[in-house]
């Protein structure tokens, strides 16, 4: 009879510490001492992988900014973006203001969150948005984030084709 028990309460230990190991594992975040924002380890999954690689990059006006799609977290579509330059201060560009995503739909998203902390002339920030139902279905051709008005730069459309 006791060791029924101890099978039971073994079971019991391994199925109440599943959920822990599976959330540490599919978050793909780690915290970095000093990073000031989330730095991804890996992408999650993706209802579909873009043709064209998972990180874009634009240049102009000085100022070259890269976007790497890390996938879909809570919901979210989530995006590491670095900022770099030699010559203007990227701490007063604030892409929840500046950004949005656009499907191939027409559909706009404005940012659920950007997370990035000073860092004068390097910069990097996580950047997430509502999932569009046109990717969750597989219907998306491509998505787009598109950052407006960072130095003398209009528009700046970093695209992932589907």
């Amino acid at each position: 009879m006791m060791l029924r028990h101890r099978k039971e309460l073994a079971l019991t230990v391994c199925l109440m510490a599943l959920p822990l190991v599976f959330a540490g594992c599919s978050t793909g975040y780690t915290s970095q001492p000093g990073a000031g924002a989330p730095a991804a380890t890996s992408p999650s999954i993706l209802p579909v992988q873009p043709t064209n690689g998972i990180k874009q990059s634009n240049e102009g006006g000085a100022v070259t900014i890269s976007a790497e799609l890390m996938g879909m977290r809570d919901s979210a579509l989530v995006f590491r973006v670095t900022m770099d330059t030699h010559s203007v201060d990227l701490d007063r560009y604030d892409f929840k203001e500046l950004a949005e995503l656009r499907d191939d739909a027409g559909n706009q998203f404005q940012p659920i969150t950007w997370d990035a902390a000073p860092g004068g002339h390097h910069r990097q920030g996580t950047l997430t948005f509502p999932v569009p139902d046109t990717l969750t279905q597989g219907k998306a051709r491509y998505v787009e984030v598109v950052i407006r008005e960072v130095t003398d730069v209009r528009e700046r459309v970093l695209r992932w084709e589907l």
